[in-house]
C-alpha cells in the first residue's frame, strides 16, 4: 500500500474512528485494537469490536492499492501533530511509514489476516434529514440511562412507521419523546430498533455536509439484529440492544389540567443559581407555581434537605423567582434540578410550557410534569417528581 492523503481530512477521520476502538480487550484478542486502512479509489478507515463497526472514507491518491492494520489511536495522535500538508503513507516489511513535511514516522502494523470481517450495511429502510435527526437525538439522549442495570434503558428506541420516525429514551425518572418526518424506502416500514444512545449521540457530532442520513435495519450473517446509519463518508453499523422497553405511552396524558408558560433562559438560570446549594447526593429543588410567578428554592425550609443530611452545609438555602404565565391555584412540587434543566434546554425555542395531568394542585404535584415547547414540535419531556414527606 502506498497512498497520499490530505492531512486535515485524514486526521479528522482517524480521530473519529479511533474513538470507537475498544478501551480494553480480552487476552489474545489484539486485532480489534487496530484501525484498518484500505486504499483504493479512496482511503477507508475502519474499527470493529464485534458490537459496533464504524467506517470513514476520505479522498486519497493510491499509487499502490492495498490494506493494513495499524495502531489506531497512535496513528490518530500522529496525524494531529502534523502540519496541514499532504501525508504519504506506505507499508514496508511490517511497518507503516508516515511522511509529511520534514517529519518521518515508522509504526509497527498488526496482522491484517487476524482482523474480523466487517458486517455489511443492513438493508436500507429510508432516509431522514440530517439536521432534523441530529436535533432530535440531542433532545432525547439526555433521558437515556447511563448505567447498565437495565441495558435496554441505555438505548434510544427508534419507532419507524409510515407516519413518521419517533425517538424515545427513559431512565425511569424522566422520559423524552420526539417525532420527526422521514422518507421510508420500503412499502411497510413498521419497525422498532433499540440503538445504544451513546452511539447516536456520537453520530450527531460528526461534521458532514450530507443533507440526508440513510438508515438500515436487518440481521447480520449470524442472525443478530443490526442498525445502520450512513452520511455517505461515515457509517455506523451496530448490534441492537436486547430487552423489553417500558410501555412509555401511558405516561403521556391526552390532556393537561394545569399549565404554565415561561421564558426558558431566565427560568433555567434561576434553577441553576439555587441548585448551587443543593445536596450533591440526591439534589432536589422546590418549585412553587403561583399567579404570575414561579419560585425555585433549596434549603431546610424548602424541604430539599434529606433526613440524613448533617453539618453546616445542610443549612444552606437559596431562593429565586421568575415571571411566568400562570393563573391557576398555588402548586408546589419537588424535582431533581439536573433532570429539570435537561428538559428545559432540550426544548426548541425560547419559551417552554410545563403541564400537569390534573387540575387539583395536590394531585398534579404527585404526577409527572410534561415539558414541551410553546409551539408543538413533536417533543415531549416527562419528568417524575421527587416525593418528599414534607409535601404531605
Amino acid at each position: 500500500m502506498r497512498v497520499t492523503v490530505p492531512r486535515a481530512e485524514f486526521a479528522e477521520a482517524a480521530g473519529w474512528v479511533a474513538r470507537h476502538l475498544p478501551a480494553r480487550m480480552a487476552p489474545g484478542i489484539v486485532a480489534i485494537a487496530g484501525m484498518r486502512l484500505d486504499a483504493a479509489e479512496r482511503l477507508t478507515l475502519s474499527a470493529f469490536d464485534y458490537q459496533v463497526a464504524v467506517t470513514a472514507t476520505v479522498e486519497a491518491s493510491a499509487a499502490v492499492p492495498g490494506g493494513a492494520l495499524v495502531p489506531g489511536r497512535l496513528v490518530a495522535d500522529i496525524m494531529r501533530s502534523l502540519p496541514d500538508e499532504t501525508v504519504r503513507l506506505s507499508v514496508d516489511e511490517g511497518w507503516l511509514l508516515v511522511r509529511a513535511a520534514g517529519a518521518h514516522y515508522r509504526v509497527p502494523i498488526l496482522p491484517l489476516e487476524d482482523y474480523p470481517a466487517l458486517p455489511a450495511f443492513p438493508p436500507p429502510v429510508g432516509e431522514v434529514d440530517t439536521l432534523g435527526f441530529t436535533a432530535a437525538v440531542n433532545q432525547v439522549v439526555p433521558a437515556a440511562a447511563r448505567d447498565e442495570t437495565f441495558p435496554v434503558l441505555t438505548a434510544l428506541r427508534l419507532e419507524l412507521a409510515g407516519r413518521g420516525l419517533t425517538l424515545v429514551a427513559t431512565d425511569r425518572y424522566r422520559l423524552a419523546v420526539r417525532s420527526i418526518p422521514w422518507q421510508p424506502s420500503v412499502r411497510a416500514p413498521e419497525a422498532v430498533a433499540h440503538v445504544p444512545a451513546r452511539l447516536l449521540a456520537e453520530l450527531a457530532r460528526i461534521p458532514t455536509a450530507a443533507s440526508r442520513l440513510a438508515l438500515g435495519l436487518g440481521a447480520d450473517d449470524d442472525g443478530g439484529p443490526r442498525f445502520g446509519l450512513s452520511t455517505g463518508s461515515r457509517r455506523i453499523v451496530v448490534r441492537l440492544v436486547d430487552g423489553t422497553f417500558p410501555h412509555y405511552r401511558r405516561l403521556l396524558p391526552e390532556a393537561v389540567g394545569l399549565s404554565a408558560g415561561a421564558q426558558i433562559a431566565p427560568l433555567a438560570a434561576a434553577i441553576r443559581r439555587v441548585a448551587v446549594v443543593a445536596p450533591r447526593t440526591g439534589p432536589v429543588v422546590r418549585l412553587t407555581f403561583s399567579a404570575g410567578t414561579l419560585t425555585a428554592d433549596v434549603g431546610p425550609d424548602a424541604g430539599t434537605t434529606a433526613a440524613g443530611d448533617s453539618g453546616p452545609l445542610s443549612l444552606a438555602a437559596a431562593t429565586d423567582s421568575v415571571p411566568i404565565d400562570y393563573d391557576g391555584p398555588d402548586l408546589v412540587a419537588w424535582y431533581n434540578p439536573t433532570y429539570l434543566l435537561d428538559g428545559l434546554v432540550a426544548v426548541d425555542g425560547d419559551e417552554v410550557t410545563i403541564g400537569f395531568a390534573a387540575a387539583d394542585p395536590g394531585e398534579a404535584a404527585r404526577l409527572p410534569a410534561i415539558i414541551t415547547g410553546k409551539d408543538d414540535d413533536g417533543f415531549r419531556y416527562v419528568l417524575m417528581p421527587v416525593v418528599r414527606s414534607e409535601a404531605a
